[in-house]
């Protein structure tokens, strides 16, 4: 009885799919060149294709474009790059980053973060722009730890679009430098807020940046 039930179910289900297979059958039949049913029916009312999504071009009004990358644009440091695991170093940067901003002139800091003990790495680019703020752009990758995906040979750096970001000086940092004590620090990865999107800006324009002061 059991059996008998189960071929009477099997063979309703395949008489309730034949409708779909047929209809399968005519869209794969109209992919091949032949018009569909559903396209004779829209005649000239069809959509014209192409020419109608301009509007999503480029990726999409939601999708931002890839940012310029301001790595490659070999810009010298003005202070060695501090590198933070357990502690920054070389310490030295520390104070010298202080020294720039506090003078308002221009110049290039930049700072790597990465905690480990995996490929947990975070670069920041800061070009100090001598009116108190800076252009920012940072670069990641993350691969190995629990969550993420395997490590291969050469991970991606993912780039953030360009920032504005202002600059925090603290009331007693000029007397730090001028004491020169370990008070005088300006940390890259911790005295740059207030970040906010920016236009993009090609090699030639940051150095167009820099050189205006």
């Amino acid at each position: 009885m059991r059996a008998h039930r189960i071929i009477q179910g099997a063979l309703l289900l395949a008489a309730a799919q034949l409708p779909f297979v047929i209809a399968c059958a005519r869209v794969v039949e109209g992919s091949d060149g032949a018009e569909t049913e559903a396209e004779a029916d829209r005649g000239d009312d069809a959509d014209p294709g192409p020419e109608s999504s301009d509007t999503t071009s480029g990726g999409g009004a939601d999708t931002p474009d890839p940012a310029l990358d301001l790595f490659a644009c070999g810009f010298e440091l003005s202070c060695e790059r501090v590198v933070v695991h357990l502690s920054a170093f070389p310490p030295e940067t520390l104070p010298c980053a202080a020294r720039l901003v506090l003078e308002g002139g221009t110049g290039v800091l930049g700072s790597l973060l990465t905690p480990g003990p995996w490929i947990d790495e975070t670069e920041s680019l800061i070009f100090v722009l001598g009116d108190g703020t800076a252009l920012v752009q940072t670069r990641e990758r993350h691969c190995g730890s629990p969550g993420t995906e395997e490590c291969g040979p050469t991970p991606v750096w993912e780039l953030s679009q360009h920032q504005i970001c202002d600059l925090v000086v603290s009331p007693d940092l000029e007397a730090a430098c001028e004491a020169d004590t370990e008070e005088c620090a300006f940390l890259p990865w911790g005295d740059v807020t207030n970040c906010r999107a920016v236009e993009e800006h090609a090699c030639e324009d940051v150095a167009a940046l820099l050189a205006a002061r």
